[in-house]
């Protein structure tokens, strides 16, 4: 081989190269914008399950109140709130405790 085919040679070589490595970034750059893409729908679909999970809260702590626990008694038990008409008598409440271990 001669000088001329060596450095030709080399030349095609070098083209070969700078092609692989353009079309390496190409992808690269291609990927990377897929992922942020990705990222923030995930980052979408995260938020919305905080909101969700907070609107879950506030109707869970809503139901749990004192005045929305008295108003369902009210409503579905017929309990009042400092009724005397649900108190047991005390002679009545010995009737309702379970005994003592080891009594009969």
């Amino acid at each position: 081989m001669d000088k001329t085919q060596l450095t030709r040679l080399f030349q095609v070589a070098a083209a070969i190269l700078v092609v692989a490595l353009a079309v390496g970034l190409y992808k690269a750059k291609t990927d990377a914008a897929h992922t942020e893409t990705r990222v923030r729908a995930l980052q979408t679909q995260v938020t919305d399950a905080q909101a969700k999970m907070r609107a879950l809260r506030a109707d869970i702590a809503r139901a749990e109140s004192p005045a929305n626990i008295e108003k369902m008694a009210e409503e579905h038990l017929g309990l009042v709130v400092g009724d005397q008409s649900a108190a047991l008598p005390e002679t009545a409440i010995d009737g309702q405790l379970p005994l003592p271990a080891g009594t009969k």
